[in-house]
């Protein structure tokens, strides 16, 4: 099977916007989490008794901050940003394979 190239050459993964979407993506859940748990108060790396709370709490928070990777996907795609959009919806999955791997692996 043939590998996506951009329309200069390159291929996808080594695009500027492909690069920055992934990292957008990236950053953007745990950034939210941390905002979500200062504001509410609670610590988000608690150990002891509180641990499988916590960990509960964890994975939803990061589920549910994994909404705003999608609205900045549909949004790029709104304004005709094409790798910018794939690199955001590349992070989107491997932020949901972390979060399967901190729910059951771990």
């Amino acid at each position: 099977m043939k590998q996506p190239h951009t329309p200069d050459g390159r291929p996808l993964y080594l695009s500027a916007p492909f690069i920055f979407g992934f990292v957008i993506a990236m950053v953007i859940p745990p950034i939210s989490m941390l905002l979500f748990s200062k504001i509410h108060g609670y610590n988000i790396s608690e150990a002891g008794a509180y641990s499988e709370l916590v960990r509960f709490l964890n994975i939803r928070l990061l589920s549910a901050s994994v909404i705003v990777n999608v609205g900045l996907f549909f949004l790029a795609l709104r304004f005709d940003k094409e790798l910018f959009s794939r690199g955001v919806l590349y992070g989107t999955v491997f932020i949901f394979v972390i979060i399967l791997l901190y729910k059951y692996a771990l």
